[in-house]
């Protein structure tokens, strides 16, 4: 991306007005007038820091656009519905998918719903590719090369389309929406594309039609291939259905292609003439507009440049997608709204239809013994005329439309159902799509831009980096898009699904993906993101009461067997790895693990540390937290020789141990919440003396000797068993450093030695670059005080070299939880420990920085600006009142506290921390 220049005047440095440049220069010439940027100015400079943070595509490959995983193209959405951009050589593509759309049966998982594709209609004379868009379907396919890659125009060099399992025969079979007329088919094999692969080039094969897609016809055969593309001129076909049956997928001429055949096809194309496929000619573009929750896209479709914008409404299920004409000749499209997937699950249903000048596609999960859910699209075209009357076949529903010079329309797609067993969704969907028109869509334009300004405006930084920008602000934005407060929270893969078969079912899991994807948002001054989290956790308490009195001997048979023979424990709470919507379970495994409560309870213990929210404490956070802790009051050993309970578990699934440091750390952070949350609320007295005790006489966070330095351990020394038994695991997940992040043991304010230590175990581990860690570890290293310029060149190197075309961080297995890592990011810049704050904690005295609104631990919103080595003002506002300490920022110097419309107030400074009462509301601006 392009570099941002920066000047010294820049406070939170963005491209703002010429005349706030002035301004703000001269404010730095006399710090004591330094305040946060008023409203109009926080907006200009957001806009100048977002400006260039974009995805930007120069092809039409929309590579890993279908994925098992976390989309790699531009993603929008609304908290419920995700869109993904998707489509190939000439045409466009949206995956739409819904947030609660999980299927029940045979096992929970969240699935994939439909889409809208736009085309241009045949135009004859043999220069399109019919088969290009189709919904294809596959025998079997490899995850990451399902059918629909071998008609999506993708194809060029180095190009792998669809390639199958292991095995013979296999089928890929088109289906063309309606039928069509062909007169050659072209396959192109794996050698087209890969030239060393001729090995892979398919040997044997027929090509069968059929009009019903189950009678099929055999209309050619090659037997013997070698070549690396056949294109065959074949009799007229006019069907809907055209498969490929290949019954020696190789050539059988290594090891591998003889004992391992896949079939490999780059692309199948269907045409209707006999000259050279022509590629639709024109420049391709397409940005993903962070700023504006958009996906701009400039193309040719059907020999006719185009632009379209695309963007989902803030809080209502519909997605538009604007389409103007740039050309000067018409050009006849059509709007197809599908239900499916391409690597679909059996026992799901698909169908589509038409009502009046609208379609619409609904799709139905597997029915059995758990929920079945359903959700449907329906489209309408505002602005234009359709060309005759919209048409449905199968799960596809089709208009066309004629795109005059210089036309704009609208195609808008609204989206209804999810959740379990709903009813009539295709009529909902209808309802709401009908409800459109033009007035209605700009009024939904103007709250959809309006919700994303006031998004952004909650808290921003100013990082003077723009390799940091770029993760920070792509990754707040894939949480926005994700998250709102009444919906399901987001899983591993937030809420874009393009597959049936997500890996690990996209479940949410508990130790500890499902937590990163929100622990970012506290320190954001977005804490309401994290209550569709709350909401998930609390609806699977019933079950998770249960497993702790039931299924407790799953974990370890002998060791709970010979310590409660009923199997279980009288109450508390028992997770299991992966849980679902729905109070569902999704993981139903241990991996000899009893920590994942204990990870759960992080994000409520923060939620009211941040918001001081009484209320939520009374009724929400603490019930939760007291049946957590319950189950441990019965689980924990006592040993009466060491005066010291211990606790037995995982630090690593499948391991077993005394004292996993997760489990000790978490544990006490647990317990100490809540021995503040009762005092808090006046209850619960005597229980406290109990969870003292246990704090008291828990064991340390384990350590061990490492290469001549003491480094915290995964658990007490020498007691793991199973797997890899060493005490420390470099290289590894940095689960032995939880107890500092998430869970707050260990901070910034601790005493030197102990963060010492921290810091030799994250030099001994160097685990920067591990895909699980990355949420995590480079907090755990901000709350330590790690060396701040050290810290910025690992996490930027992580940056540079993970990050995918839409900003994200990307590795074969994790998605959403990738953004956890904002928040080393803010506790470098801000970080409340022991009830003390510091601005810059962990930041290069000489690296310009400034931020507005970062909300800290007591419900403060911060605001402050190093410029020149030199804080320039910090800005308190106590959003629930109450006594505020804060490191001194000018060591030595005199400090002047003044509370808005009130005056200067007199603070107490003792040990370099200023203390003064604050009042809800207010905001206190300190200088020197």
């Amino acid at each position: 991306m392009t570099t941002r220049r920066r000047t010294l005047g820049r406070t939170l440095a963005g491209a703002v007005a010429a005349s706030l440049l002035a301004a703000t220069a001269t404010t730095l010439a006399a710090p004591a007038a330094h305040a946060a940027p008023t409203p109009d100015q926080q907006w200009s400079q957001i806009q100048g820091l977002l400006g260039n943070i974009k995805g930007v595509w120069t092809n039409q490959a929309y590579t890993n656009s279908v994925t098992r995983s976390m989309p790699d193209t531009a993603l929008l959405g609304n908290g419920d519905i995700g869109i993904t951009s998707g489509g190939g050589e000439g045409y466009k593509s949206f995956y739409v998918s819904k947030g609660n759309f999980w299927q029940g049966n045979p096992n929970p998982s969240f699935v994939a719903l439909g889409g809208v594709t736009i085309s241009p209609t045949s135009s004859g004379g043999g220069s399109g590719n019919l088969a290009a868009g189709a919904t294809a379907t596959a025998s079997s396919s490899h995850p990451s090369f399902p059918a629909s890659r071998a008609v999506n125009g993708q194809w060029g060099s180095g190009y792998e389309g669809w390639v199958s399992e292991v095995g013979k025969p296999q089928t890929l079979t088109l289906d063309l929406g309606t039928a069509k007329t062909f007169t050659r088919y072209v396959v192109r094999h794996d050698s087209a594309a890969r030239p060393a692969e001729t090995a892979n080039n398919t040997r044997n094969f027929t090509l069968q039609t059929s009009t019903n897609g189950s009678t099929w016809n055999t209309v050619d055969t090659v037997a013997n291939n070698t070549a690396a593309t056949t294109d065959r001129t074949i009799a007229a076909q006019n069907v809907r259905y055209v498969r490929l049956n290949i019954t020696e997928p190789t050539q059988g001429t290594t090891a591998d292609s003889l004992n391992n055949p896949r079939a490999r096809i780059g692309q199948f194309e269907l045409w209707t003439g006999t000259g050279t496929p022509q590629q639709p000619a024109g420049p391709f573009r397409e940005e993903q507009n962070i700023l504006r929750g958009e996906v701009d896209t400039t193309m040719t479709i059907g020999g006719v440049p185009v632009t379209m914008k695309t963007w989902t409404a803030a809080n209502d299920n519909v997605v538009v997608t604007r389409v103007t004409s740039t050309g000067t000749a018409s050009v006849q499209l059509k709007a197809e709204t599908w239900s499916g997937a391409m690597d679909q699950r059996s026992g799901f249903t698909n169908t589509a239809g038409v009502a009046g000048n609208t379609t619409w596609a609904t799709r139905r999960t597997a029915t059995g013994s758990r929920w079945v859910s359903e959700a449907s699209l329906a489209t309408r075209l505002i602005g234009g005329s359709l060309v005759g009357t919209p048409t449905a076949s199968g799960s596809r529903a089709a208009m066309t439309f004629d795109l005059a010079p210089g036309q704009t329309v609208r195609l808008l797609t609204a989206v209804a159902g999810g959740g379990q067993n709903p009813t009539g969704t295709a009529g909902t969907a209808q309802n709401l799509a009908n409800a459109q028109s033009g007035t209605t869509l700009d009024t939904l334009y103007n709250q959809h831009v309006d919700w994303w300004k006031q998004y952004w405006l909650k808290s921003y930084v100013d990082l003077d980096d723009d390799v940091l920008e770029r993760y920070y602000y792509a990754h707040l934005y894939f949480l926005g898009s994700s998250i709102r407060a009444g919906k399901t929270a987001p899983g591993l893969y937030g809420i874009w699904a393009t597959s049936d078969s997500p890996q690990f079912s996209g479940d949410m899991h508990l130790n500890y993906n499902f937590m990163a994807n929100f622990y970012a948002v506290y320190s954001s001054n977005r804490a309401d993101l994290s209550r569709p989290y709350h909401d998930l956790v609390l609806a699977y308490v019933p079950e998770a009461r249960r497993r702790a009195q039931q299924d407790l001997t799953r974990v370890k048979s002998d060791y709970v067997s010979s310590r409660f023979p009923s199997g279980g424990v009288p109450g508390g709470l028992l997770f299991p790895v992966g849980i679902g919507p729905f109070g569902a379970t999704a993981d139903d495994n241990y991996h000899q693990q009893v920590v994942n409560s204990l990870f759960a309870a992080t994000q409520f213990i923060a939620y009211y540390d941040y918001t001081k929210d009484n209320t939520y404490l009374a009724n929400t956070a603490y019930p939760f937290l007291k049946e957590v802790a319950l189950f441990f009051q019965h689980y924990l050993e006592w040993d009466a020789a060491a005066q010291r309970y211990h606790v037995r578990g995982g630090p690593h699934e499948g391991q077993w141990a005394r004292n996993p440091s997760p489990d000790v750390g978490l544990l006490k952070y647990l317990l100490n919440s809540l021995i503040s949350a009762s005092v808090t609320l006046n209850t619960d007295a005597s229980l406290r003396s109990t969870w003292q005790n246990i704090v008291t006489k828990l064991a340390p966070s384990p350590t061990v000797t490492y290469n001549g330095q003491t480094v915290y351990a995964l658990a007490d020394p020498g007691t793991i068993t199973g797997g890899d038994t060493r005490d420390i695991h470099p290289g590894d997940n940095t689960v032995n450093l939880e107890f500092i992040h998430p869970g707050e043991v260990l901070g910034i304010n601790s005493p030197a030695n102990e963060r010492q230590i921290a810091i030799n175990t994250l030099n001994a581990m160097n685990s920067w670059g591990q895909d699980n860690s990355f949420p995590k570890v480079f907090t755990q290293a901000a709350r330590v005080g790690y060396p701040a310029q050290s810290l910025i060149d690992q996490l930027k190197n992580q940056i540079s070299t993970k990050s995918t075309a839409n900003l994200r961080i990307g590795d074969p297995f994790h998605g959403l939880e990738k953004s956890g890592a904002i928040e080393a990011i803010n506790n470098m810049l801000l970080q409340s420990d022991d009830g003390v704050i510091r601005v810059f904690p962990v930041w290069p005295t000489g690296k310009n920085a400034s931020f507005v609104n970062l909300r800290e631990k007591g419900a403060f919103l911060v605001s402050s600006q190093l410029a020149s080595g030199r804080v320039s003002y910090v800005d308190i506002t106590a959003q629930a009142g109450g006594t505020v300490s804060i490191q001194h920022p000018w060591p030595g110097q005199a400090v002047t506290v003044t509370r808005a419309g009130s005056g200067p107030i007199t603070p107490t400074i003792a040990n370099n921390v200023i203390t003064f009462p604050t009042t809800a509301g207010s905001t206190y601006t300190l200088t020197s």
